[in-house]
């Protein structure tokens, strides 16, 4: 699955309905409009078996199977992918360790609309793996 081609598909991971529509709008506004959810991370993991996604977002906290344990499947699957993991206040140390397991960088909950457009509009522009623009800049 790995030397699949990227498309231009954002996938969105959350067991929240709530979140997960948010974060659509607000990736709508940036004008990506092929949007898939999941609400765990045992969907995440299949709808990257019908999609591939080039950009990931990604709940820390979820039933079944937790944020980090995702994050590992998926960049197993599919390096290329450019996960930003979604996550509370507080939340610092489990942060770290997903940017250290592949995360591009984290938005931290609650997040603005402009936060999302701002990553979205900065992943989008280079093709290599960029820290999230807001509270996840890495650099």
């Amino acid at each position: 699955m790995s030397g699949k081609k990227l498309d231009k598909t954002v996938l969105i991971v959350d067991d929240s309905r709530f979140i997960r529509t948010l974060i659509k709008r607000f990736v709508t506004a940036s004008g990506l409009t092929k949007i898939v959810e999941a609400e765990d991370g045992e969907e995440a993991i299949e709808k990257c078996t019908l999609h591939t996604p080039s950009l990931i977002f990604l709940d820390i906290n979820m039933p079944r199977c937790d944020g980090l344990k995702t994050l590992r499947m998926l960049k197993k699957k599919l390096p290329y992918s450019k996960v930003v993991i979604v996550s509370a206040i507080g939340q610092e140390a489990v942060v770290k360790e997903a940017i250290q397991n592949g995360a591009v960088g984290y938005v931290t909950k609650p997040f603005s609309r402009e936060d999302i457009v701002k990553i979205v509009r900065r992943l989008r522009s280079d093709d290599s793996p960029q820290p999230a623009d807001k509270s996840g800049d890495r650099g």
